[in-house]
């Protein structure tokens, strides 16, 4: 983890703007930091993706929050996305994986993002 210095009010602000900075991204609803009593420290992302882009958008989100979360005054322990569609009927998507796990693959580049896919994403 590298080492800086935002404080938890800035980290939604954070991710709004790596949200606003790139025109490809799904739509930004929320952002919440909290202690989750059985998951830990908990960065919770919710977005509106896009019908034929939800792998794409749910990657996404889970990006901007490892890449804001990275240079946390205090580290994540789980990173959660939530994600509503514009269908009719259509449920919402939560998505779970470990900060570590998610940092190491989608910021360091240190696993691809298949296998992270694979190992450290879970659709509860």
């Amino acid at each position: 983890m590298l080492s800086a210095h935002l404080q938890d009010v800035k980290v939604p602000i954070c991710i709004g703007q790596y949200f606003k900075l790139n025109r490809g991204a799904p739509e930004l609803v929320s952002v919440d930091v909290f202690e989750h009593p059985e998951l830990g420290r908990t960065l919770r992302v919710r977005i509106i993706g896009r019908r034929n882009q939800t792998g794409k958008d749910l990657a996404f989100a889970f990006a901007a929050a490892a890449a804001v979360a990275n240079m946390s005054e205090e580290g994540f322990d789980l990173f959660w996305v939530e994600m509503d569609i514009n269908i009719k009927d259509s449920e919402t998507t939560m998505a779970l994986a470990p900060a570590e796990c998610t940092i190491d693959a989608l910021i360091m580049g240190n696993c691809e993002l298949e296998k992270w896919w694979e190992n450290c994403l879970q659709f509860p």
